[in-house]
């Protein structure tokens, strides 16, 4: 397991510049100042990162929240797709580290088969080969397909292609559970397996979901696990699906104060007793 604490542009609390120093990797949010689906520099921030950081080896970028999904630039524009390819493999030889780039998507294996999504990513992944970038693909909750398996992970593998992995988010598959009212641990049997896990998901969004929620209230959406015994849970499901020791894990953890970053300092410190 690889802790990589998750950050945005600003000043950061010197006990969180320690525990950056001492990381393989971060992951960076940005967000979308620039209006939805539009371009967005994300060169500058990794670049002034890796030379405050130069221990680091890996930096996944996470591109504006709600006006991202894959599906949305490319009804846009393929284009802006194939430049943001081409920007990540400059930028990574510059640096010489691995990127990953983030992209939510709310279509289904189906959605993306029928909409020739899936064949539009097989021949933009082409750019990718024999490089150290890598498209990661998020589940989400809020889903245009019905309750059953991982729409991420199912289109990651039906595409399998090496550049492209999963993310998956540990809140998100708590969200989903509540909204349909299914045994969370019934979830996990129906949407994973750990076979598909242990080869196409390459990090994890680590965080709790809090009182059962997640979806509706934002300040129960992403946050510090309450305790030790919430943290055990957590890990056990995602060892039981081979996605823990194996993995990259972001400590994607909302809160009042991203200065000092407290809370997520302090999920940060119960993962730290199973490394």
């Amino acid at each position: 397991m690889n802790i990589f604490p998750k950050i945005a542009n600003g000043n950061l609390s010197e006990e969180m510049n320690d525990i950056i120093r001492k990381s393989k990797g971060i992951e960076i949010q940005f967000f979308d100042e620039t209006g939805p689906t539009e371009y967005f520099n994300f060169e500058n921030e990794v670049i002034n990162r890796k030379k405050e950081f130069p221990n680091l080896k890996e930096i996944t970028i996470h591109p504006p929240l709600n006006n991202y999904n894959i599906e949305f630039l490319l009804l846009k524009d393929k284009n802006m797709v194939i430049d943001i390819f081409k920007r990540l493999i400059d930028l990574s030889k510059k640096l010489n580290i691995h990127i990953c780039f983030v992209f939510h998507t709310y279509f289904n294996l189906t959605q993306f088969k029928s909409t020739n999504i899936e064949k539009t990513m097989k021949e933009l992944l082409k750019n990718l080969e024999g490089t150290e970038v890598t498209i990661l693909f998020e589940n989400m909750f809020m889903v245009l397909a019905d309750r059953r398996k991982c729409g991420a992970l199912e289109i990651v593998k039906s595409i399998d292609h090496p550049n492209l992995r999963a993310c998956i988010d540990t809140t998100h598959m708590h969200c989903k559970a509540a909204i349909w009212k299914i045994d969370f641990e019934e979830l996990i049997k129906q949407d994973l397996n750990k076979e598909d896990c242990n080869k196409y998901v390459r990090q994890i969004h680590f965080a709790a979901q809090l009182n059962n929620d997640g979806y509706i209230e934002k300040s129960t959406h992403g946050r510090v696990h309450p305790n030790e015994e919430a943290i055990k849970k957590e890990i056990k499901w995602l060892r039981e699906m081979n996605m823990f020791d194996n993995k990259n894990i972001i400590t994607e953890v909302s809160e009042e104060d991203y200065i000092s970053r407290k809370d997520q300092i302090k999920e940060i410190r119960m993962l730290e007793k199973y490394m």
